[in-house]
């Protein structure tokens, strides 16, 4: 893949060197970061390198804007700018470094329009967490099974749920995948990046917050999840992508096929099995044997009641689910 040159300027070393280290030892990181933290390094890096995307700082910048000619400026701001670099994109300097990369993953998905190809993955997985009843503990489920297999493999996790609660949960998000989803009907050239931008992290788990808005979720059409799913696999580093299925889509079947492997959480009662087996004789009359030919039924353990907050999401894979799912991760 395509390591996109990103330079940082600016006077502060410590500062610069820390933030190299840590974009570059990245474990799918997309930037090949390089520093200037001289004026003369970063008038002669402007004379003789490929320079694709320059942070740097709003004083350095207006003493060498006649030497900047087709990068994509971001400024490095301690606080307010000078009203005459107001039209740049800006990134407040002292926050966390993992903020700073969203945010020039967004400015650049924004402005870099020349394409890229990246090699088809053929060894990436998408799971399925299915069930056509609710309270039976499938999100439990699915997090619990992100947050593990995060523990050694790069893992995303989409919640395709119409109300998901997430974002009471975690907290409201400046974007979501209704926003992401938006952004590929422009059919940018630069996908990746804004799909890391909104990337966030539970524990060692990534994910993208669920859509917010019922409108919004209801107009996506099968043929956009679909190319969503397409993009992930071929342009991201994930080695599995955990779809976490509501029931409004509308679309669940076609769904479903793009999975390798899907899990049906099962209940204990009379009603909870009388529904999985209505779903899948539906299944079966629809032409779905080959969604039912990766089907496993699960009968969960008794997860008890919660999560009350993030902390308790945190503890799953530490609980009684969290063994049942690395049990049966080693079958």
């Amino acid at each position: 893949m395509k390591n996109t040159r990103l330079w940082i300027a600016d006077s502060e070393a410590p500062y610069a060197d820390a933030f190299r280290e840590y974009v570059n030892l990245k474990k799918s990181h997309l930037f090949q970061v390089r520093m200037c933290t001289e004026q003369e390094q970063l008038q002669k890096a402007l004379a003789s390198e490929e320079i694709e995307i320059l942070l740097i700082s709003a004083r350095w910048y207006e003493a060498f804007r006649e030497l900047i000619r087709n990068e994509c400026v971001i400024l490095l701001s301690e606080g307010s700018l000078p009203r005459e670099l107001e039209r740049f994109p800006a990134v407040y300097k002292y926050q966390s470094a993992e903020n700073i990369l969203r945010e020039i993953m967004y400015y650049y998905s924004e402005q870099e329009e020349e394409e890229y190809y990246t090699q088809v993955r053929k060894d990436n997985r998408v799971i399925g967490i299915y069930s056509p009843q609710e309270g039976i503990g499938k999100n439990k489920f699915a997090l619990t099974l992100g947050q593990i297999l995060a523990e050694d493999w790069n893992v995303l996790y989409l919640n395709l749920e119409e109300c998901s609660g997430f974002s009471e949960i975690l907290g409201e998000n400046h974007w979501n995948l209704s926003d992401l989803i938006y952004y590929l009907r422009q059919n940018k050239a630069s996908f990746l990046y804004r799909l890391n931008s909104m990337v966030r992290k539970l524990d060692h788990l990534d994910y993208i917050p669920p859509c917010e808005s019922y409108t919004d979720f209801r107009q996506i059409t099968v043929e956009e999840w679909q190319r969503l799913l397409h993009l992930i696999r071929t342009q991201s580093t994930y080695d599995f992508i955990i779809l976490d299925f509501g029931n409004a889509t509308g679309h669940e079947a076609d769904l479903l096929r793009q999975c390798s492997g899907i899990y049906l959480p099962v209940g204990r009662d009379m009603i909870s099995r009388g529904r999985a087996e209505q779903w899948e004789k539906h299944i079966r009359v629809s032409d779905g044997m080959d969604i039912l030919e990766r089907l496993q039924k699960l009968e969960l353990p008794e997860c008890g009641p919660g999560p009350y907050s993030e902390e308790d999401l945190f503890m799953l894979p530490q609980q009684e689910l969290g063994r049942y799912v690395r049990g049966l991760l080693q079958e």
